[in-house]
């Protein structure tokens, strides 16, 4: 491994906090980046930030992904009129962001290695490590 640099996507909830010391463990340097798609208040961006600085990350940034989340996802989705299943809204799109804002992260750093805490049993994971297996040649580190 060339670096020993790994950007993690982070939520500071129980699967990507647990992440954090795992890696550390097999030998990476956790770098944490949130993408805020506006699911979360002033007061929970503040309390993810604390909870990565907690673990000890090397650094951690928070990306607004409001706008893009807006303008690429929700607004052509609504203006379609369609829904998942006919009734309800496919609103799962964040997780193209969240791949884009931590591959974003992943080059800033000069590393090619990307870690996610998304659980085998959904299709989180499918998404997330399609989405970046896509966008070139990294290493997916899902513990």
């Amino acid at each position: 491994m060339a670096s020993n640099d790994i950007v993690l996507a982070f939520s500071g909830g129980l699967d990507t906090s647990f992440c954090v010391p795992y890696l550390q463990e097999q030998g990476w340097n956790v770098h944490t980046v949130f993408a805020d798609t506006g699911g979360v208040d002033a007061e929970e961006r503040a309390t993810i930030e604390a909870r990565a600085a907690e673990l000890g990350v090397a650094s951690h940034v928070t990306v607004d992904g409001g706008p893009a989340i807006w303008d690429g996802f929700v607004k052509p989705f609504v203006m379609a009129g369609e829904g998942y299943q006919g009734q309800y809204p496919l609103l799962v799109s964040d997780r193209y962001l969240i791949v884009d804002a931590t591959l974003a992260r992943a080059h800033a750093l000069g590393t090619r290695a990307i870690a996610h805490g998304c659980t085998g049993m959904g299709n989180d994971q499918v998404r997330f490590d399609l989405a970046v297996k896509a966008s070139g040649d990294y290493q997916i580190v899902a513990p």
